[in-house]
């Protein structure tokens, strides 16, 4: 049966040329990522959304599960993302490898579905491949799939274009399970990183290049039947519109505090910093390097680079509209690169960071798009065209995949990435906060040291710095040097509960209970499921007679998380005669 079925695919010229060109995309993305399976956790977010995140690390729960849908941690609302990395931990435990391999896994499915819908959409399988095979391959989205915090990139791109997939579908079968299918796929996406709010305008620019659902509105006088036209493509993005306002609502709800300021960053130098991330994406679609985890905010900009940034958006915009009749896809790729990236252009400031590679997982499809397109455009007339354009298609791809390989090896841990990110970039405080922790955490304290106090002196009030200088100073028990650094950092970000535990442990030492007291109760405050805090505040508590709110806090404590053994251990010391036998253990 398996013979005859491989014959019957041979004998099938498009059957065979699918699967085959499917097959070589798929086993070129795995190749050049199957390397992080061997790579491990990154100090930059992975502890808050995995392996330091008590509700990720109790599992897949029905009580993490509804956990997730009200979780407001790292200042986004993304339940699908925080069930993802349960799963992963309920899967794999704590085994880094695993995890990066079920990202590379979505990145994978990600390119299927883009090829899938690309040629379900023109019907341009080969344009439709090289685009497929430059997302799948392109150094800039490294980041996206390789860091294990930015799983909501490839989650929501996954439900993003099992969306685009399932609007084409309605658009060329009317069938309204189609668009309903449409409407869930979109919540899924919203509701694993919000980036996708502008789906629906993509939808529009889509209808009119290539499902060709706009009445020819350039050429002719607009009749009574092409405003109910228009007027249709306006109704049906209507709940679509409601799901990404809602969104917007949410998002800027919960990152309120991780928003910065108009004094920190004027309205200018936000607007002037849009405009140049824009030509820094394509600068680097075309040369992608040096690349870095992060690009510090430069506050500042040259007259000369905002103004041929501006030159370049707006020629491009000119001439994408100038032959939107008889190119098409050069102003729906534009547009949908403008488009996309807006969330994230920097206008609503929510980081130190002037532009970041994963921001641009989704936005180059429309870059891709415009260059698949327009090559073979401008190469119809040339005497060889399909042997030039195979070879340069193949050299290309190639480039980028080695391009790719040398970018990956950078996230093998926390030193390699930080280490590559200070060569790459300049005055990158948080680079040099983040190698510090990384050699403190091997007992560097000494070169710790060194790369906190050069993140200050960039960014004086840098909290995390003064934080972890603190704890260094705590690991060498000069317990009232590390109350001075906890208190700066404090000072600096009061919302933090890891320099109120810290500072209240410091206390403990110097057995001043009464403020370590008030400190455990103040991170708690923060972070109500701080199991940690509320451990130490139990232990504290004990010591000074307070046996029933003591008892009363392990119990939380082992609730939130039922595989937190420093709890019951501390608590099995301190009130062995209070420990519950199990039902079975009383037979």
């Amino acid at each position: 049966m398996i013979y005859k079925n491989m014959v019957k695919t041979i004998k099938s010229p498009i059957l065979f040329r699918n699967v085959l060109v499917y097959s070589v995309i798929i086993l070129a993305t795995l190749s050049v990522y199957f390397p992080v399976t061997n790579f491990d956790f990154v100090n930059y977010d992975d502890d808050m959304y995995v392996f330091q995140n008590p509700r990720v690390l109790g599992g897949l729960t029905c009580k993490n599960i509804l956990w997730s849908l009200t979780a407001i941690e790292a200042s986004n609302w993304h339940p699908l993302t925080w069930i993802s990395h349960m799963t992963d931990v309920q899967t794999f435990g704590l085994n880094a490898g695993s995890h990066h391999l079920t990202s590379v896994g979505f990145h994978i499915l990600n390119t299927v579905l883009l090829l899938i819908w690309l040629n379900t959409m023109t019907g341009e399988f080969w344009k439709s491949s090289f685009v497929t095979a430059l997302f799948a391959l392109h150094p800039l989205h490294v980041e996206s799939v390789v860091w294990i915090a930015e799983r909501k990139d490839v989650l929501s791109t996954f439900f993003c274009f099992l969306t685009l997939l399932s609007y084409t579908h309605y658009c060329q079968k009317k069938k309204r399970q189609q668009y309903l299918l449409s409407l869930f796929f979109f919540i899924c996406a919203l509701m694993a990183k919000p980036m996708v709010v502008t789906l629906p305008f993509v939808f529009l620019i889509l209808d009119y290049w290539p499902l060709k659902r706009f009445p020819e509105v350039f050429s002719k006088k607009i009749t009574v039947h092409d405003k109910w036209v228009l007027g249709h493509l306006l109704v049906e993005k209507i709940p679509f519109l409601v799901l990404s306002s809602l969104s917007c609502l949410i998002t800027l709800a919960v990152q309120h505090r991780a928003v910065v300021s108009m004094e920190t960053f004027p309205l200018i130098p936000r607007i002037a910093n849009s405009l140049i991330s824009y030509t820094e994406y394509l600068t680097k679609m075309i040369f992608p390097f040096p690349l870095a985890v992060l690009y510090p905010h430069p506050k500042m900009f040259s007259l000369w680079k905002l103004t041929a940034s501006l030159f370049v958006i707006l020629s491009i915009s000119f001439l994408a509209l100038l032959k939107i009749r008889r190119r098409p896809w050069i102003a729906v790729g534009w547009f949908w690169y403008i488009g996309t990236l807006v969330p994230v252009i920097g206008l609503v400031q929510v980081s130190v960071l002037g532009y970041a590679d994963r921001y641009t997982y989704i936005p180059l499809v429309g870059l891709f798009i415009m260059i698949a397109w327009q090559v073979p455009e401008m190469a119809q007339f040339w005497k060889h065209k399909t042997i030039a354009l195979s070879v340069s298609a193949a050299g290309i791809l190639s480039v980028l995949w080695v391009l790719t390989s040398f970018q990956i090896r950078h996230w093998e841990n926390s030193i390699t990435l930080f280490e590559h990110a200070l060569k790459s970039t300049s005055e990158n405080f948080v680079a040099h906060n983040n190698l510090g922790f990384s050699l403190a955490e091997k007992g560097n304290y000494n070169e710790a040291t060194v790369h906190y106090r050069k993140a200050i002196r960039i960014l004086p009030g840098f909290s995390l710095s003064y934080e972890n200088l603190g704890f260094i100073s705590y690991k060498q028990e000069n317990f009232q040097e590390a109350i001075f650094h906890y208190q700066n950092a404090i000072e600096y970000n009061p919302d933090s509960a890891r320099s109120y535990y810290m500072l209240a442990n410091s206390y403990f030492q110097l057995k001043r209970i009464d403020n370590a007291i008030i400190h455990y109760a103040k991170a708690l405050k923060i972070r109500p499921d701080y199991i940690e805090a509320m451990t130490n505040l139990a232990i504290t508590l004990a010591l000074i007679g307070k046996t029933d709110e003591s008892l009363a806090l392990f119990k939380e404590a082992i609730k939130i998380n039922p595989d937190f053994a420093d709890a019951r251990i501390k608590r099995a010391k301190l009130f062995p005669e209070k420990i519950e036998l199990p039902p079975d253990a009383e037979h």
